[in-house]
């Protein structure tokens, strides 16, 4: 493919792939909204949400990792090169999909006592840490960041390793026979191959 033709159809599918994840995540927002106000419990409904420091530090090393990753912006145009427009072109539309599948693998009627272990569960513990992942590289690619795309990269992913280790004692706790089978039939946390 022509560079000219790459370049677009790089950043055609990193926009497209955002959108699609924005639109997921406001689609199951709006769901979720309305199983909470349709059922007669309407203040009791619904997940509960434990907020330790693990998860808060977690989430603020994650959140610091697009940040930096948007310090590495250059002046000017963008000039990606080719390997990195092919990366991008690969890795955010794969982040797009990664995500709507994951949402998607939850039953409809699932709440804080479903263990899902389905779709895209069946395939790894914590698929959205990668999904994100893998949008924050694409990310990378198409500023041409470089060596600076290092850090970000490994801030995410240990502030990834802190709200896993967090939900998955959570887990094991409110789930201990099921949750053991299902760490024993699904190795992997979310880094295939590695973790």
């Amino acid at each position: 493919m022509p560079l000219p033709q790459l370049k677009i159809a790089s950043y055609s599918a990193y926009l497209a792939s955002w959108v699609i994840v924005t639109a997921v995540a406001l689609f199951g927002q709006l769901l979720r909204l309305r199983k909470l106000t349709a059922g007669p419990n309407k203040l009791t409904a619904g997940p509960k949400v434990t907020i330790t420091m693990p998860v808060v530090v977690g989430s603020l090393l994650q959140a610091l990792a697009a940040f930096i990753l948007t310090r590495a912006l250059p002046n000017g145009p963008l000039h990606p090169q080719t390997f990195e427009l092919a990366g991008a072109l690969l890795l955010a539309p794969l982040g797009a999909l990664l995500y709507t599948w994951s949402l998607r693998s939850a039953p409809n009627d699932a709440d804080a006592n479903t263990l899902i272990t389905d779709g895209a569960y069946a395939w790894l513990r914590h698929p959205i840490y990668l999904a994100f992942l893998a949008m924050l590289v694409a990310t990378g690619f198409l500023i041409s960041a470089g060596m600076k795309l290092i850090v970000p990269a490994l801030l995410y992913i240990a502030g990834s390793e802190l709200r896993i280790a967090t939900e998955e004692s959570e887990l094991a706790q409110k789930f201990p026979k099921d949750y053991a089978q299902y760490r024993s039939r699904t190795r992997w946390r979310y880094l295939p191959g590695l973790r």
